[in-house]
């Protein structure tokens, strides 16, 4: 899931805020800007930068809460975060890194601070790589781990990319990284050349079942990383 209103304030910081843009969001975040100016430029660079803001200090005090009363059906500003809610959006592992948070504890109500301290948390780990590979639904518990393992292999200045694998770049953003997984998970066998396509679609969920993938093996790319990336890239977008 998004953080939305980061889109929207780009957009808006971009210059291109029109009646498309989910009015019903726009509408809810002026009314929480409404003491502050509403939705201008300052206050969308603000918000811009929502997950760079200090963990204990909201720059715009109690605009989370109202943004998420507003919003979303997993806050209420009286009872709080909602347990099963917050996993249905973002995954059983952003609740447990944020629980703490996400918790009122000794609280009797929810509050802003409360509110901000437990969203806050959340979007700051919506891309983190590690976060993301938990969260990959068709993927089983072993596939997790040799991906996170392959991960802890490159250089910590590369996880950040793990994201761009949603949008399939003809290049591979962590060089090497698809090869790894699949080597050590002994999809695809190097010396013959062919794809364990049963064994790929049990443990990833892909390729599809009945999904045009004869052309896959074909690709070739300018080494043995970028040919594997490419190839397994081609199963997994196969239809």
């Amino acid at each position: 899931m998004r953080f939305m209103l980061l889109l929207l304030a780009c957009f808006w910081t971009a210059g291109v805020a029109n009646s498309s843009m989910l009015n019903g969001e726009r509408r809810s975040i002026e009314k929480c800007l409404l003491n502050y100016g509403g939705l201008n430029a300052v206050n969308a660079e603000r918000l811009d930068r929502y997950t760079q803001w200090s963990d204990s200090y909201e720059e715009v005090p109690c605009f989370t809460q109202c943004y998420l009363s507003e919003m979303f059906d997993f806050y209420h500003d009286h009872a709080g975060f909602d347990e099963q809610r917050i996993k249905k959006h973002f995954g059983d592992a952003v609740y447990e890194a944020c629980s703490e948070r996400l918790k009122l504890g000794d609280l009797k109500q929810s509050s802003c601070e409360h509110a901000y301290a437990g969203f806050h948390c959340i979007v700051s780990l919506e891309n983190d790589p590690f976060i993301l590979i938990e969260n990959m639904q068709n993927a089983t518990r072993a596939a997790k781990s040799v991906m996170k393992e392959c991960l802890q292999q490159t250089d910590q200045v590369e996880w950040n990319r793990l994201g761009d694998y949603a949008r399939f770049p003809v290049t591979e953003p962590i060089p090497c990284f698809t090869r790894c997984f699949i080597s050590q998970m002994q999809l695809f066998d190097e010396r013959t050349r062919r794809w364990r396509v049963p064994a790929m679609r049990q443990a990833l969920g892909v390729p599809l079942v009945g999904a045009h993938v004869a052309d896959c093996a074909k690709r070739r790319g300018r080494n043995p990383c970028s040919t594997i990336y490419s190839q397994f890239t081609c199963f997994v977008m196969a239809t």
